[in-house]
């Protein structure tokens, strides 16, 4: 938390200092809604295994988001978005006696509160190109846990019969974690009201996310049992913008 404080005032330290030299330059304050959507690849502390037997493309899935914003100067905007998605991951299978491979779909729903920095925004001439920094705040929500067809280890152990994903590590039904993020966004207008952009995205999860998170003793007792602490996503998204009030 104390780097992403860190992150977030030396973005806002940044475009302060924009503001303060040419601020509102063509004279306009604009409200913006934008549609975006595109391929996403999870990394969870496990997706070596996807990897290991052959089905790393799988990590490999589609994501979508809708937003509203408001260009404050600029230089500095803000805006609040809702994004939906199909994820991978696969429950732990080093440390454990199983030694299989146990893959699982979810869904996923997220909102975030992002602060957006246009890197022409000194510029006295309005750019045809905008390249835009961002970061931002939210929450994840996961739910609707399910066992893939088709690949994967067999149901065919006895401890297995109590639950389909792996003998230790529980799936829980549903979780709501904390999660931040940062990206860059290419945006090429054709008009002052409408523009089509380019958005990569770098996510980050509290763990728990993806629905994994092994007890106290567990960690204690196996050594790199817990994985990773966060649950990452990278996505890459084409959208369209339309802006409004110029």
């Amino acid at each position: 938390m104390k780097k992403l404080t860190s992150l977030i005032a030396v973005l806002l330290f940044g475009v302060a200092t924009l503001s303060a030299q040419n601020a509102f330059v063509g004279g306009h304050r604009a409200w913006t809604f934008a549609l975006q959507g595109g391929p996403m690849y999870s990394l969870s502390e496990n997706a070596f295994s996807y990897w290991e037997n052959g089905y790393g493309i799988k990590l490999f899935t589609l994501q979508g988001a809708a937003s509203i914003g408001y260009e404050f100067t600029n230089a500095l905007g803000g805006r609040i978005s809702v994004g939906y998605g199909e994820n991978r991951s696969a429950a732990n299978t080093r440390q454990t006696a199983a030694q299989g491979f146990y893959p699982y779909n979810f869904k996923s729903l997220n909102g975030f509160f992002d602060i957006t920095l246009d890197l022409n925004g000194n510029f006295a001439v309005e750019r045809t190109f905008r390249p835009i920094l961002y970061l931002g705040v939210g929450v994840g929500h996961s739910f609707n846990f399910v066992k893939p067809e088709g690949y994967g280890t067999p149901r065919n152990q006895s401890w297995e019969a109590g639950n389909p994903f792996h003998p230790w590590q529980d799936i829980t039904t549903k979780n709501t974690v904390f999660g931040f993020r940062g990206g860059f966004i290419g945006e090429y207008d054709f008009s002052q009201s409408f523009g089509l952009f380019g958005n990569l995205c770098w996510e980050a999860y509290k763990d728990k996310f993806n629905g994994l998170q092994p007890s106290e003793h567990d960690q204690t007792a196996y050594t790199g049992y817990a994985g990773f602490p966060l649950d990452l996503r990278f996505t890459l998204s084409l959208g369209v913008i339309y802006r409004f009030n110029y």
